[in-house]
């Protein structure tokens, strides 16, 4: 019998049915990997980037969280036939007792999951801490625009491995005061199963994260508006920061 997740973001096997269909932005982490032989990527999930970063011949660190992303990273992996250093942990605060990463990265969203400006200043100065002086960081998260933050229901469905059919009905909603994007979820499969479940991302503005990452002794290098590295403007749907450590 199959069970529906707690949330689609925190069970390895439903991530990976959900995002299946993702690859646009592998293209823009392989080109940000090329020069790097060491990656770390944190809140790494199932290893949909870090994946692709290993069978391009990085050594990649993969931090998460979540075991059951972990475990299904590790299942991904071997499927691949790659070898990553998998670590259990938080990346809010974390030591790999390394200073060597030429690269890490915080991909599709992760930083919006640090709900406070103390837990993001606090991931980034671990990140500073595990970089080589020559080394990057690289953030990437969606631009907020009022169009984008107003109330909507949403709707996602994929199937699993096994064929059952999983629908999630999403309410999004917003608190400007907060910066808080709430999605409450209602989710349903085939195998008639039902779960309810809130998520809440902090919203980031370029402004803000700027500020952040030079408070972490970064300088930002580049700012991106999407994955082919056009400009950032009023049309961007990303915001992508390439930073790297002050001297």
């Amino acid at each position: 019998m199959v069970t529906a997740p707690r949330s689609f973001l925190n069970d390895g096997e439903h991530y990976d049915a959900c995002h299946a269909s993702r690859h646009d932005d592998l293209l823009f982490w392989i080109k940000m990997a090329s020069t790097a032989k060491s990656v770390l990527e944190l809140a790494c999930g199932t290893g949909r980037i870090a994946i692709p970063l290993a069978v391009k011949g990085a050594q990649v660190t993969g931090l998460d969280n979540c075991q059951s992303m972990i475990d299904q990273g590790k299942r991904n992996a071997r499927g691949a036939g790659v070898e990553i250093e998998w670590v259990l942990g938080d990346m809010r605060s974390f030591d790999l007792g390394r200073d060597d990463f030429d690269l890490v990265v915080l991909a599709f969203n992760g930083v919006n999951s640090l709900l406070t400006i103390e837990d993001a200043l606090s991931c980034l100065r671990s990140a500073r801490k595990h970089l080589a002086p020559n080394g990057r960081l690289v953030i990437d998260t969606f631009l907020p625009t009022p169009e984008r933050l107003v109330a909507e229901e949403l709707e996602i469905d994929y199937v699993l491995p096994d064929d059952a059919k999983v629908t999630i009905t999403a309410r999004r909603a917003y608190d400007p005061a907060a910066q808080i994007r709430s999605l409450d979820l209602a989710v349903s499969s085939t195998a008639g199963d039902s779960g309810t479940d809130r998520q809440d991302v902090h919203v980031y503005y370029p402004s803000e994260l700027s500020l952040l990452v030079h408070q972490a002794d970064f300088d930002v290098v580049a700012m991106y508006g999407g994955y082919d590295q056009r400009r950032l403007d009023a049309l961007s749907r990303r915001c992508i920061f390439v930073c790297t450590p002050l001297a």
